[in-house]
């Protein structure tokens, strides 16, 4: 346990201190205590009353073995008994009761964890490729930079009070899959430019319901440069997002409605202020070793299998970083204390969470990868991880008062479904990405195949539905935002997946991955007219599987999947993130 510091301890008092004033009704819970408690982290589920969803906000994914057996404690003591990883590498506890909060609140601050910040209008994540530092294509290291970012924007001036909330990524490498740096307010990539180290810098990207492409402001930023810039983008937001429509109040919006042109402007008028006030930053110790990476050794059977997915090599000699995937991105509190012992065991105390839900080892001594197989083959974490029977999905309508259907049932359906099929290496080469609504918490917009929870009527019926969403991808050096195909019935959408990998195995040609071959058929990047026909002969195709006429609905297709009563949106409600 840590000594906290004066301003964490005023702030914890001041927690508890407001709940008391609510309990007391002293003061207003929705115009007053819900924007003072998202502040805090503290999230309304669905399910009402006393009920919170908590927002653990690690930074960059780290989470040391100390904190992993908190996280433990603390979701065993004050929740369900998981710690959910999201797609931002935080953590969320569900089913808290409020008046348990102020006590969660100190217990992870005293292993040095926050919910500051985490959700409500504020910079939330500063997310980091949980890859960095062990690539061998990365030309420093991103993780100094990272946390001084952190450090920077946690409680700063402006960081809770935005129009909108504000997301920061580092990376790098364009070549690492685990990176996103195209669907933040800032993604920043590590870079050489002529000789020059320093970091790209883009702008103003985003998903939700309508995804933006972001804005290139910086091919080779100097790497002293970084907060005084990322400090400009954050001040453009606090000023020039939109306080009125705050469906329209993320960074995204200023650049849409202002043009590049008129962003650069208004992001170099913030940065001149910036510079003015004296606000600098500096060079990071930031060297990594030279790159000289052990190959991995072959092992037979499952253990074969699982190295040469799960498994790669560190760019230190005799090191290698392993994922452990974790489905769903749940893990009990059971499983979490043992995970903490197996990092220190055989990972040098070096995991983070990553943007798909899975956790990474970093550095494993090569030596020891059948011993920590054997280890985690029990708890069920060595599945293909990173891959298409690795889906990822938000809680949707399990928990979030905006989820219309419930994602994670689909998500092990789909994964089912997927190892039923025998499907090849390359086919499962790609990402499922689902959502329990249009907002994207679950990013469907950047999946190779991407779901969204929707709600149509066949007849006079309400039934639940996906929509179908193909050829998605943050790539670092590009991002790819899904082409839409239809809107298909829940009960109809494994087998719409299933027949999408058949057909790729049957009409692939040459190299074409998964990706590719999806944006093909759907004519993306074609004019709109042949865009248009590729779309609607896929949509064809599709249809004889889908398609359930008003006279053969059954009762299973009256429920969404994993529900024990009938589909309806009666507990849809109010989401609190623009609260």
């Amino acid at each position: 346990m840590s000594a906290l510091t004066h301003e964490v301890e005023a702030e914890l008092t001041r927690y508890q201190s407001t709940i008391d004033l609510l309990n007391a009704k002293a003061i207003d819970a929705d115009k007053v205590f819900k924007p003072f408690r998202l502040v805090h982290g503290v999230y309304g589920q669905r399910q009402g009353g006393t009920n919170q969803m908590v927002r653990i906000k690690l930074k960059y994914g780290v989470m040391n073995p100390a904190q992993m057996r908190a996280l433990a404690d603390c979701a065993e003591k004050w929740s369900n008994g998981i710690s959910h990883i999201t797609t931002r590498q935080a953590i969320q506890y569900h089913y808290v009761q409020l008046d348990s909060t102020p006590a969660l609140l100190r217990a992870l601050e005293d292993v040095g964890l926050t919910t500051r910040e985490a959700c409500g209008n504020a910079v939330r994540a500063v997310c980091g490729s949980p890859n960095a530092g062990t690539r061998s294509d990365e030309p420093f290291n991103t993780d100094p930079y990272a946390e001084a970012v952190f450090r920077h924007f946690l409680r700063g001036k402006y960081s809770a009070n935005l129009p909108r909330k504000f997301k920061i990524a580092l990376a790098g490498s364009d070549a690492d899959p685990l990176q996103q740096v195209n669907i933040q307010d800032i993604g920043i990539t590590a870079v050489v430019k002529d000789g020059q180290e320093g970091f790209r810098i883009r702008a103003g990207g985003g998903l939700g319901a309508m995804p933006v492409a972001p804005v290139t402001l910086y091919e080779c930023l100097p790497k002293q440069e970084l907060i005084p810039v990322c400090e400009a983008l954050v001040r453009v937001h606090h000023r020039h997002g939109d306080r009125q429509n705050r469906a329209k109040a993320r960074l995204k919006f200023v650049l849409k409605n202002k043009g590049e042109e008129g962003f650069r402007k208004l992001f170099e008028e913030c940065l001149a202020e910036v510079h003015l006030e004296g606000l600098g930053g500096r060079v990071l110790p930031d060297r990594l070793p030279a790159a000289n990476p052990t190959a991995i050794p072959t092992a037979a059977g499952d253990e074969g299998a699982w190295r040469k997915v799960n498994v790669r090599s560190h760019r230190e000699a005799g090191l290698a970083v392993v994922s452990l995937a974790i489905p769903r991105g749940d893990i009990p509190a059971k499983e979490m204390r043992i995970l903490a012992d197996l990092a220190e065991q055989y990972s040098q105390g070096d995991a983070r969470t990553t943007n798909d839900q899975n956790v990474l080892f970093r550095r494993v001594r090569i030596e020891d990868l059948a011993a920590l197989y054997a280890a985690l083959k029990p708890l069920g974490y060595t599945g293909q991880a990173h891959t298409l029977v690795d889906v990822v999905s938000c809680p949707g309508a399990s928990t979030c008062q905006l989820g219309i259907t419930l994602s994670k049932n689909m998500a092990k359906e789909l994964e089912a479904r997927l190892l039923e099929i025998n499907a090849d290496e390359r086919s499962l080469d790609g990402r499922i990405n689902i959502s329990g609504c249009p907002n994207s918490c679950g990013q469907h917009h950047i999946g190779t195949i991407g779901l969204h929870g929707a709600a149509a009527k066949i007849g006079d019926k309400l039934v639940p539905h996906y929509v179908l969403l193909v050829g998605g991808g943050d790539e670092g050096a590009k991002i790819h935002h899904a082409t839409m195909v239809a809107r298909i019935p829940a009960r109809k959408m494994p087998a719409v997946v299933a027949e999408l990998v058949k057909m790729y195995q049957a009409e692939r040609t040459g190299t074409e991955t998964l990706a590719q071959y999806l944006r093909r058929i759907v004519g993306a990047g074609l004019e709109r007219p042949a865009a248009s026909a590729a779309k609607a002969a896929l949509k064809a195709k599709l249809d004889p599987i889908c398609a359930i006429k008003a006279d053969e609905l059954g009762d299973s297709d009256l429920r969404d999947i994993g529900a024990d009563k009938l589909f309806s949106l009666d507990e849809l409600g109010a989401g609190e993130c623009m609260a």
